[in-house]
Parts: C-alpha cells; sequence; structure tokens
C-alpha cells in the first residue's frame, strides 16, 4: 500500500512543478496567488511520498497517520463543499482521490501494525 499511495500522491506532487495545470484543474484564479495555493497543496503530498517512503518501523507508521489525517481532512473538505453546493467535477475527483488514499493510507498501518520495528 505505501508504494500505491505514494504513486497516488505523485499526481498531486507533480502540480509542485506544473502549477497551471493545478490551477485549471482546481478552477482557481490563474495567477501568482494560485499557483502558489496549488504549490502549497503539492508541497505536502512531496512531503509526505518521501516520509513515507523514506522510512520504516515505527516512523512510517507516523507518517502513515498523517497522511491518513491530511487526506481524511481533504475527504471532509470535498464534502462541506457538496454540502454547500459548491460540486464541481475536479471536486468529486479530488474528493475520491482523497478517500482512496485515506484508505491506503489505513491498509498500509495495519500492515506495518502487523509487522515488527
Amino acid at each position: 500500500p505505501a508504494v500505491l499511495l505514494s504513486a497516488l500522491r505523485t499526481v498531486g506532487a507533480a502540480a509542485f512543478l506544473a502549477p497551471a495545470v493545478g490551477v485549471k484543474k482546481l478552477h482557481i484564479n490563474e495567477d501568482a496567488d494560485g499557483e502558489y495555493l496549488v504549490r502549497l497543496f503539492a508541497a505536502r503530498n512531496v512531503a509526505l511520498i518521501v516520509g513515507v517512503l523514506a522510512s520504516k518501523g515505527e516512523t512510517r507508521k507516523l507518517w502513515l497517520k498523517a497522511g491518513i489525517l491530511c487526506d481524511g481532512l481533504d475527504v471532509a473538505a470535498g464534502l462541506i463543499g457538496h454540502r454547500k453546493g459548491r460540486l464541481r467535477k475536479s471536486t468529486v475527483i479530488d474528493t475520491s482521490a482523497a478517500a482512496t488514499a485515506t484508505l491506503l493510507g489505513l491498509a498500509g498501518l495495519l500492515i506495518e501494525r502487523g509487522t515488527r520495528s
């Protein structure tokens, strides 16, 4: 699950190098502020990818928990947006990806708990 989870997060991380694509996908202002916001989101994904893949044992469990929290909050944000009537195709896709990442993170955590550090 850690590799699959990191592969899924790579899509978001790629926005750090190509923020204009993320700006269009997320339907935010196509200006320096919009690109900055996309890069903030992408930086989080880069950190989570590196943290999970470069760690093991208890440290990996902490990285997985941090990712589960971030992804769970992303799902909550998508659901809140939907409830307020701000549903876009990109919101559905991003919320679905965050839900998938949450499940992969939980699976990875369960596997890590079954192994000895």
